[in-house]
């Protein structure tokens, strides 16, 4: 365990993951541009909990020997990766019929952030809902998001419980100074 607490501090673990989220983006402008599947309104909305995690990614590990900047890094990368995987979940219940529901005209940005219209060509929303294209091992994109962002989020959530009792105790040697 002190050896995975020690790893979550280390550059690597940090640019491990902002590549990973890197590659998970240039994937799917590669589905976009080159295979012309278009995103719904719910994929762009996980495009931006991934922009997200990476910014919050990439400000840790420039700070990332500061224990309360890492740890409130790692607090944000989770929330937008499981931001991702909530929404990934929804349109993946919309893609089997088990929502009732669909996506809503355009992409859905709050109108103090209208990322479609800052940044069209990367969070405009084009494509219809339900309708995922096909990815490795015959699972659709949505399937796979749901793997994709699953699987690290686990992995992040235990160094988040590993730094716990650190920013634990740092909060009580604060106060006690």
């Amino acid at each position: 365990m002190k050896q995975f607490y020690e790893y979550g501090q280390s550059i690597y673990f940090w640019l491990a993951g902002i590549a990973y989220l890197l590659l998970m983006e240039a994937i799917a402008l590669y589905y976009q541009y080159a295979l012309g599947f278009y995103p719904c309104a719910l994929c762009v909305q996980v495009r931006a909990w991934v922009v997200g995690a990476m910014i919050a990614a990439t400000v840790s590990v420039v700070f990332r020997s500061n224990l309360w900047v890492r740890f409130l890094g790692l607090t944000l990368v989770i929330t937008f990766i499981a931001g991702g995987l909530h929404t990934s979940w929804y349109a993946w219940g919309v893609e089997n019929g088990t929502v009732i529901s669909s996506c809503t005209m355009g992409a859905g940005f709050p109108v103090f952030m209208p990322l479609d219209q800052w940044i069209p060509f990367f969070f405009g929303a084009n494509g219809p809902c339900g309708q995922s294209p096909d990815m490795w091992f015959g699972l659709s994109m949505v399937e796979t998001l749901l793997v994709t962002l699953g699987i690290p989020l686990v992995l992040l959530l235990g160094q988040w419980i590993l730094h716990l009792p650190h920013a634990i105790v740092s909060a009580v040697r604060f106060a006690k100074s």
